[in-house]
């Protein structure tokens, strides 16, 4: 599996992935943002916080209170197997 080398964060809440050798896809986190665990990302500001892992896209944890499950990641795997749906 190719690393993933950078992320941008889009205002239509879909992310831009580049990875290793030159290939990129647009993920669309639209039908994800209503669900559990990523809930808290409806704000904009939040879901355009990122930091990128070895495997996986993180945002910080949420303002206590708010509804999520910590913490929030999104795996290439998940990216993958959400399109494949």
């Amino acid at each position: 599996m190719s690393k993933m080398l950078k992320v941008t964060p889009n205002d239509d809440y879909t992310l831009l992935v580049e990875f290793e050798h030159g290939n990129k896809i647009i993920f669309n986190m639209q039908p994800l943002i209503n669900t559990m665990p990523y809930y808290s990302l409806n704000d904009l500001e939040r879901f355009k916080d990122i930091t990128i892992e070895e495997k996986a896209i993180r945002w910080p944890d949420p303002v206590p209170g708010q509804k999520s499950i910590m913490p929030v990641r999104l795996t290439v795997d998940n990216m993958l197997f959400t399109i494949r749906e």
